[in-house]
């Protein structure tokens, strides 16, 4: 089999169905999209890897929708040769805006090339060798080593018996703290707080430590079902030094084109923006966003899958006798009762790639990403081959 230059260009005028729409492209993570030595080799190589279930990174295996993709083959019909700057630098926060609702206006939104870039500047803004970062244990990692990086200490709390993040000890620990990172809902645990209780825990961390910033990363709420479960943008926008991280990455399944954001006060996102480069949002990747946010029921849809996919998976995991914490997600954290990299090794010998240890749970828990339904059916007949032996 081969792929030529103009089979693959043509690919991508056949809207939906074209090369640009397959998971591996858009929705998956950035190796599908190495584009050395050949960018149509790296095609081929993923095409060939589709035996094995990757369900390791927090991935949207359905990828974006519809409309976003129709969005994109119009613009390089149209002429991608332009810059269209307009349209990343003010259609984009404008629409973000807009959608999102709480009073934001564009100037309460900052973009970035994946909300990773938010992390890091948050950190970097705020966090120094005299004012510590706070975070749960397990929680994600990136922000602790972006203040190892600048030689700041790290104060971890860890998670609650329900594996959910301990708000009172996290309080307690932003006492003289430079910020305060707050997943929620929870990556690796899946757990998520209601909107009260994150707003009881910014007054208070506000109201004893002031000076500490808080950054609520929301990577995965678009996931969360629990109707508890809610943005806490309005509180971003309440008090200065708190803001929000989203990402197109995960329900809108846009993890190859890299699109982030940050809600918050204006002076808040100037420190962030002066902070660390958070890149040039292409103009694909803004098409694709600005149209997929014109889409509600898309998302909703996705929702409502993955809520079926997670059901399912959860219920497997029951049946075997394994638990599993509430999941507000699109992953479940499992007590397999042995070491993740021996469940993991397991799980990849017989086709199905989970997700890499989480210290200090690596001992007894996995965390396992949700692909398609067909996917999981798939990867729960290898989990009862390996957990009921």
């Amino acid at each position: 089999m081969s792929l030529s230059r103009r089979a693959f260009v043509r690919s991508l005028g056949v809207g939906s169905a074209g090369a640009l729409s397959t998971p591996w492209i858009l929705g998956r993570s950035g190796e599908a999209l190495n584009w050395t030595p050949d960018p149509f080799e790296a095609v081929l190589q993923a095409s060939t890897q589709q035996e094995v279930i990757k369900i390791s990174g927090n991935e949207n295996a359905r990828g974006p929708g519809e409309a976003a993709v129709d969005a994109m083959v119009k613009l390089i019909r149209d002429n991608v040769g332009r810059y269209h700057f307009n349209l990343a630098r003010e259609e984009l926060p404008e629409a973000i805006a807009r959608n999102l609702g709480y009073g934001l206006t564009a100037e309460n939104v900052l973009i970035s090339t994946g909300s990773g870039a938010i992390l890091t500047a948050g950190v970097r803004a705020y966090v120094s060798e005299s004012r510590p970062l706070v975070n749960g244990a397990p929680s994600f990692g990136s922000p602790n080593r972006t203040a190892s990086q600048i030689g700041a200490s790290i104060r971890e709390v860890p998670v609650d018996a329900n594996l959910r993040l301990d708000l009172d000890g996290m309080a307690e620990a932003a006492i003289g703290a430079g910020l305060v990172f707050l997943c929620n809902p929870n990556n690796p645990t899946a757990t998520a707080h209601s909107l009260a209780d994150v707003t009881a825990f910014i007054e208070r961390v506000k109201a004893s430590s002031p000076d500490t910033a808080i950054l609520v990363d929301e990577a995965y709420i678009e996931y969360a079902t629990d109707a508890n479960v809610e943005t806490a943008t309005t509180q971003a926008l309440e008090h200065d030094n708190v803001f929000v991280a989203r990402t197109f990455s995960k329900g809108y399944g846009m993890a190859g084109l890299r699109l982030g954001y940050a809600a918050a006060r204006p002076a808040t996102l100037a420190k962030l923006n002066a902070a660390w480069g958070l890149g040039s949002v292409n103009i694909l990747t803004a098409s694709a966003a600005i149209a997929s946010l014109n889409d509600p029921d898309r998302m909703l849809n996705e929702r409502e899958e993955n809520r079926r996919v997670r059901n399912f998976t959860r219920r497997a995991f029951e049946e075997m006798g394994y638990e599993t914490t509430d999941s507000q997600t699109n992953f479940l954290f499992v007590n397999v009762r042995q070491p993740a990299a021996e469940f993991r090794d397991a799980a990849l010998d017989q086709g199905v790639q989970v997700g890499r240890d989480f210290p200090p749970m690596e001992q007894t828990h996995a965390r396992i990403s949700l692909g398609t339904m067909e996917e999981m059916e798939r990867a729960v007949e290898v989990f009862r081959r390996i957990l009921e032996t």
